[in-house]
Parts: structure tokens; sequence; C-alpha cells
């Protein structure tokens, strides 16, 4: 799917979670790999609105256009 990054939403962190990328790991029951951080996101090329967290590289996450990516997203709201 091709997703494209939300800017300006990672300094609030979720309740109850020390990072985005921990909210990220419990929603989805994956473990992140090495390198990866939760990422604001929404998917492009959809009739999907919503935000999602997915796990991704610091190079993604200041990405300003969209990118493909194949891992599972946690939904954030629609």
């Amino acid at each position: 799917m091709t997703i494209q990054n939300i800017n300006g939403t990672g300094e609030r962190l979720p309740t109850g979670y020390s990072s985005w990328i921990s909210f990220w790991e419990d929603k989805t029951g994956e473990k992140a790999g090495s390198g990866k951080i939760g990422g604001h996101v929404k998917k492009t090329n959809s009739t999907d609105n919503a935000w999602y967290i997915a796990a991704i590289t610091s190079t993604q996450n200041a990405s300003t256009t969209p990118y493909e990516y194949s891992g599972k997203l946690a939904k954030l709201r629609d």
C-alpha cells in the first residue's frame, strides 16, 4: 500500500505508552525491527481517511512524498 506521513503529530505520546513504536507493537502484536520508529501516516489513493501508526525508519519518517509500505498499521482515528 502507499502511505504518506502526517506532519506535526509526534510530540504527543499516546496515553499509557512510552513511545509511538510501543503503541504500534501493542496494537499489532508485532515486534518492530531495529531502527524502527512509530510514524503517523495515512493511506494514499484510498477512500480510507483514518490516521495510523506505522513502523518506519527515520528516513521514511522524514519523507514529504508518498511511499510504499508493506507492514501492519495500528489505527489511531477515523
